[in-house]
């Protein structure tokens, strides 16, 4: 079992967040930071569709693979139209197909990508994307854990906006999305705050909420409207 103990670790840690009242944010979070753990990867993100059919960030371990997928059509945009892998060994060679997105990628050090869909029952929500630093960077049974994960944040994040009516999957994502609005506003008061960039004020808001127990949009909320001091949560170390 040694192989696939990193991966059954995370999986029981996960199952047994979903039993409680739980943060969908910060689980988002736990699942990026161990898909790159558990694939080698440089970089990953969760991302999701809104009412419009946009991706938006729920989760990623760096923001330049946060704005690679927001801001450009590729291979995410594929996995989550489609409903099925998008798996690109090497993004030279993809210049034809995403001419934009794979210059981009390139450029920031990116050298092949993995999108995984996030589906539940017939919904297609959303795509978790895999960032490797190297042509070819994830095998197959990479892959596999990948979408293992993939398949574990759809059921954590249909769990978080479950609701007794009937009405679309997509029609309830903005739930979710709302958090990550909130916390996309604290980064910004905490960033301008702390002479920080955006990652490092998300990793500080992260620690505090953790140390605080609180859920991220919780905490983010209080700062936005001046609840909660930004200079408490930046004397708070980040977690690395």
């Amino acid at each position: 079992m040694g192989a696939h103990a990193p991966l059954l670790d995370v999986l029981v840690r996960s199952v047994g967040t979903l039993t409680s009242d739980f943060d969908v944010v910060e689980l988002s979070q736990q699942l990026v930071d161990a898909c790159t753990e558990l694939t080698g990867a440089a970089e990953a993100g969760l991302f999701l569709g809104d009412h419009r059919g946009e991706l938006r960030v729920l989760a990623a371990t760096d923001e330049r693979a946060r704005w690679l997928v927001e801001t450009v059509d590729g291979p995410t945009g594929q996995a989550y139209r489609t409903s099925s892998p998008a798996i690109v060994d090497d993004l030279a060679a993809a210049t034809l197909v995403w001419p934009e997105f794979a210059r981009h990628a390139l450029e920031h050090g990116y050298r092949s990508t993995y999108a995984l869909p996030l589906r539940l029952r017939t919904d297609n929500i959303g795509a978790l994307t895999i960032f490797g630093a190297a042509p070819g960077a994830l095998d197959r049974a990479a892959v596999r854990s990948g979408q293992i994960l993939a398949d574990l944040a759809a059921i954590g994040i249909a769990q978080h906006v479950l609701r007794p009516r009937v009405e679309p999957m997509q029609a309830r994502l903005p739930v979710a999305l709302q958090d990550r609005v909130v916390i996309e506003q604290a980064k910004g008061v905490l960033a301008e705050r702390g002479d920080l960039d955006m990652t490092e004020a998300f990793d500080r808001l992260r620690a505090h909420a953790r140390r605080c127990g609180l859920r991220m949009a919780e905490l983010a909320g209080a700062i936005v409207v001046g609840r909660v001091d930004a200079a408490v949560v930046l004397a708070t170390p980040a977690e690395r």
